[in-house]
């Protein structure tokens, strides 16, 4: 079908190889029935607490509309504003994750990120992450000009942030009075989940059953649970909950990116096509055998993905 270089799949082999080699165990194998909720989530938070994540001295927190959020500006003139969304499962994470990319398109770019740190689950269920991303953005289309000097806006996230980047773009074009020269020119989804009501691959079907993902079916439920308390599978098919069901006309180029290993594989194969269907230009990558949150680990996908990645942003800044 062409989805991938016939090279890539001795990149998939390799990295599976070594995730393997190095004892890594699929989530879904880990017991948590013993685990309150609260429990498990902090858990989750703790993990990723004591990953180290290189910081950017030149960093700015600070609040927008009440929301915190983190700055990092360019060295030279601003030609854009990206918006970006930290992943975490909408029960963990940080905008402080994103240091190093997000000083990369700063510099590389000369972009002004605002990375954005959401009210979590299961402290602050739906819709209080979705509020919260929505205020920054319309802060951002209302002061973009005046604050960075442009009024291009990008929005992106990984996992959980590419949810949320895509209902707060789909939530900006439904309601906001946009100026003329307001430009929404980009959205960088990266293995985001678009259906909270379960597709194929969430459930566990997958073209390729890998030994570890940092997800699984369980997994995906219990978060769901979390952030959608009391929610039936067809309330979660609403489009104020899944960006899958929702009216995706009138929106901008898009970058998706997603490993077969992923269980959200579908949502971004899905996604991507509908994106399609409804008129709008986008570009789809997927990486053979790799999982959830591929660009945490080391290997050939990790530049790859950075160099294609890189290619779309130029892309869409100079057209």
């Amino acid at each position: 079908m062409g989805l991938w270089h016939q090279d890539w799949e001795e990149y998939g082999d390799s990295l599976q190889l070594a995730l393997g080699g190095a004892g890594v165990a699929d989530s879904s194998s880990e017991e948590t029935g013993e685990l309150t909720a609260l429990e498990y989530v902090q858990l989750m938070r703790d993990t990723l607490a004591a990953t180290t994540f290189e910081l950017d001295d030149e960093a700015v927190d600070t609040t927008i509309e009440g929301v915190s959020c983190r700055i990092l500006k360019p060295k030279g003139e601003i030609k854009g504003v990206y918006l970006h969304f930290h992943g975490g499962g909408m029960v963990a994470g940080a905008a402080f994750m994103g240091d190093v990319e997000n000083r990369h398109l700063a510099n590389t770019f000369n972009l002004a990120v605002i990375s954005v740190d959401y009210r979590l689950a299961p402290e602050h269920p739906f819709p209080a992450a979705l509020d919260d991303s929505y205020s920054v953005l319309k802060w951002v289309v209302t002061n973009a000009l005046e604050e960075f000097g442009t009024r291009s806006i990008i929005v992106g996230g990984e996992s959980a942030g590419a949810y949320l980047a895509l209902m707060t773009l789909i939530e900006a074009r439904d309601s906001l009075e946009m100026n003329e020269e307001q430009e929404f020119i980009g959205a960088n989804l990266t293995f985001g989940v678009f259906d909270w009501g379960g597709t194929p691959s969430q459930l566990g079907s997958r073209p390729f059953s890998s030994d570890f993902d940092v997800l699984s079916p369980q997994i995906i439920n219990f978060l769901s649970s979390q952030y959608l308390p009391d929610k039936s599978i067809q309330d979660r098919r609403s489009p104020q909950i899944s960006p899958m069901y929702a009216n995706l006309s009138g929106l901008p180029d898009a970058l998706f990116c997603v490993g077969t290993a992923d269980h959200l594989l579908d949502d971004t194969l899905f996604m991507a096509n509908r994106w399609r269907a409804a008129g709008n230009d986008c570009e789809l990558i997927v990486y053979p055998r790799a999982p959830h949150a591929f660009t945490m680990f080391p290997s050939h996908f990790v530049e790859l993905f950075s160099s294609q990645r890189d290619g779309w942003f130029k892309r869409i800044l100079t057209e």
